[in-house]
Formats: C-alpha cells, sequence, structure tokens
C-alpha cells in the first residue's frame, strides 16, 4: 500500500460534488468581506457493506465583498494551498484540478486493491477550514486534513495561515508578527513543553527530535483575537506519537515583541 499522500496516476470516475455555501465563521467583526466554504468530495466504493470506499473530500474557505481584488487574492491563494496539499495541477482551473486530484485518489484505492486484494480497510482523503479571525485588517485561516492510505495511522496535517488586508491579503510571516524571534523562544518553549505535559525545566529534547536543541519557529503562525498561535504539525518537530503542537502566546505573554494594534480592531 502506498504511503505517498495523492502520486500522478489515471483518471476514474466517481460520484463527484463541487458548489459553495455559506458558512458560519467565528468570530467576524465589523468588515465589508465575507468567509464562506467551497466543498468538493469523490466517492467510489468497491463493497459498501464493509466501508471499502475510497473517500475524497475536500472542504476551503471561500472570500466574497469588500475588495474584489483583495477576496480574488485571498481565493486564489487558499487554492493554491489546497491543490498543493492533494497533488492537484496548478496549470488546470481549481475545479478541474480537484476532479482530477480526486480521480487519482480512487485509482490509486483500485490499483492497490488488484495489488492487494487482502485490504481490509478503506482508503481516505479530507480537509476541513476554519476562518478563525476575519476584521477589517486580518483574517486567518485554519486547515486541517488528513490521509489514510493503509498502514498504522492516517498522515495528519495542518496550515495555519494570517493575512493582511490592509495589503491587498499579503500572507503573514513570522517577522510581520513580531519584532524579534530570537526573544519570543524562551516563552515559545516553555509554553510548548507544557502544552506536552512537562515542567519547564524539563529537558526540550523530551519532546522533539534529539537534534533540536532550541525550538525553531514553526511553519505555520497566525493571527487570533487573544494573541498569536504557533502552529507545529506531527512530524516537524517531533515524531507521530507527540502530535502536533498548538501554541498560543497571548498578547500581554508577548508584550512589547507584538503590535496588537495592528491587527486587532
Amino acid at each position: 500500500m502506498r504511503k505517498l499522500f495523492l502520486p500522478a496516476l489515471v483518471a476514474f470516475c466517481a460520484l463527484a460534488l463541487f458548489c459553495c455555501k455559506p458558512k458560519d465563521t467565528a468570530p467576524q467583526t465589523a468588515t465589508s468581506m465575507k468567509a464562506g466554504s467551497g466543498q468538493f468530495s469523490k466517492r467510489h466504493c468497491v463493497d459498501e457493506a464493509k466501508d471499502l470506499c475510497a473517500a475524497f473530500k475536500i472542504s476551503y474557505p471561500v472570500f466574497s465583498g469588500g475588495d474584489a481584488a483583495t477576496a480574488e487574492a485571498l481565493n486564489k491563494s487558499v487554492q493554491n494551498y489546497v491543490l498543493s496539499a492533494v497533488g492537484g495541477n496548478g496549470q488546470s482551473s481549481f475545479a478541474q484540478a480537484l476532479d482530477s486530484a480526486g480521480q487519482q485518489f480512487i485509482q490509486m484505492f483500485t490499483d492497490d486493491l488488484k495489488d492487494i486484494p487482502e485490504i481490509s480497510m478503506g482508503y481516505s482523503t479530507e480537509i476541513t477550514d476554519t476562518v478563525s479571525l476575519l476584521n477589517s485588517k486580518v483574517v486567518t485561516i485554519q486547515m486541517d486534513g488528513y490521509s489514510f492510505t493503509g498502514g498504522a495511522h492516517p498522515n495528519p496535517f495542518g496550515l495555519l495561515l494570517s493575512y493582511d488586508l490592509t495589503k491587498g491579503a499579503k500572507p503573514l510571516e513570522i517577522t510581520d508578527l513580531v519584532s524579534d524571534t530570537n526573544a519570543v523562544r524562551p516563552a515559545l518553549e516553555k509554553a510548548y513543553k507544557i502544552l506536552k505535559g512537562l515542567k519547564e525545566t524539563d529537558p526540550l529534547g523530551d519532546v522533539v527530535y534529539p537534534e533540536i536543541k532550541q525550538i525553531p519557529m514553526p511553519a505555520n503562525v497566525g493571527v487570533a483575537a487573544e494573541g498569536i498561535r504557533f502552529f507545529y504539525n506531527a512530524y516537524e518537530i517531533a515524531p507521530y506519537a507527540v502530535g502536533a503542537g498548538d501554541v498560543l502566546l497571548t498578547w500581554e505573554q508577548l508584550g512589547s515583541l507584538a503590535d496588537k494594534t495592528k491587527w486587532i480592531n
């Protein structure tokens, strides 16, 4: 059974649904931009009674209203992240690329069944979306997903990202949010240890890979109403058994290292 997320394979037809529907998001403050949710799914069953199926289900944010160019930039960025996660072809339209990625996932499942008839569990890929913050200055999105193609456990992944709405939906990096990343590390390391059930004085190496001597900045950061979130995917700094890490440093903890008024109305 292959462990790649979505390898390029021959297309296969299955039931598909592609639509956009309204979705509540929280918290949302006074702004003319609105957030909804786009949905796409495919499912193909070899044996429905045994749930021997391949399921491909994607949910992603869709923005409208406000400045049209900003909304378009947001939607394009989100679509690029989704296609990157599922191995979609960025040269095709978004709908076509999702459809093709879903077909490839189903084809992988049927091919594996031919090669290994004793497979007893279905395959699944799913992405869910949340808009955790939306105001006139910033939007923060979170997409959580997993893929299971056999093995001991699913392969989870997450995306946390904020965009500066005052600059045409510019994706925000950690250096946009804090003035000194090195100065943030002690508080981040302390919070991460506590999250993982350690004491502040316990070695960081108890919950990260041995070669990591100082906690790194994560690839995923985002603005929250309460502060700044630092999200570590499984395997990013620690083994799967340790799990992902979602650390919030409040505006009070960050102090002069972060400017709350720049992002929170």
